[in-house]
C-alpha cells in the first residue's frame, strides 16, 4: 500500500457480481410480510374489514346520497311545486348601476356650504 492509498474499500477484488442470495422461499416471504406487525395485527384488520362491510350495507340501506353539489337525488325534486312558487312569487330584479346622479338635496347642501365657507 502506498502513502496516499485510502486504507477503506467498498468493493474488494474478491467479490464477484455472480454470488447472488438464494432466492426467498414462502416461509421467508411469510416472516417479511410480519416483519414489524403487533400481535393484534390481524384482528384489527378482519374487525376494520367487517365495519367497512357494515358501513356499505348501511349506506345501501339508507337509500340517500349527497352530491357535490349539494342537490337532491332527481326522484326527490318537486318541480310542479316549485314552478308554482316562481309563478307566485315577484320576480327578482337585477341592475347595474353606471352612473351616479346627484340628487337635490346633494347639490342644495353642496351649495350652500361652498358659499358660506
Amino acid at each position: 500500500m502506498s502513502a496516499g492509498e485510502c486504507q477503506t474499500r467498498n468493493v474488494t477484488e474478491d467479490d464477484d457480481a455472480s454470488d447472488a442470495p438464494p432466492p426467498l422461499d414462502s416461509e421467508d416471504i411469510a416472516l417479511l410480510k410480519s416483519y414489524g406487525l403487533g400481535p393484534y395485527s390481524v384482528p384489527i384488520k378482519e374487525i376494520e374489514d367487517e365495519i367497512k362491510k357494515h358501513q356499505q350495507t348501511v349506506k345501501d340501506l339508507i337509500g340517500i346520497k349527497e352530491s357535490d353539489t349539494g342537490l337532491s337525488q332527481p326522484s326527490q325534486w318537486d318541480l310542479v311545486g316549485d314552478k308554482q312558487m316562481m309563478q307566485e312569487e315577484a320576480p327578482l330584479q337585477v341592475a347595474r348601476c353606471t352612473k351616479i346622479i346627484a340628487g337635490e338635496e346633494g347639490a342644495g347642501e353642496g351649495g350652500a356650504g361652498a358659499g358660506a365657507g
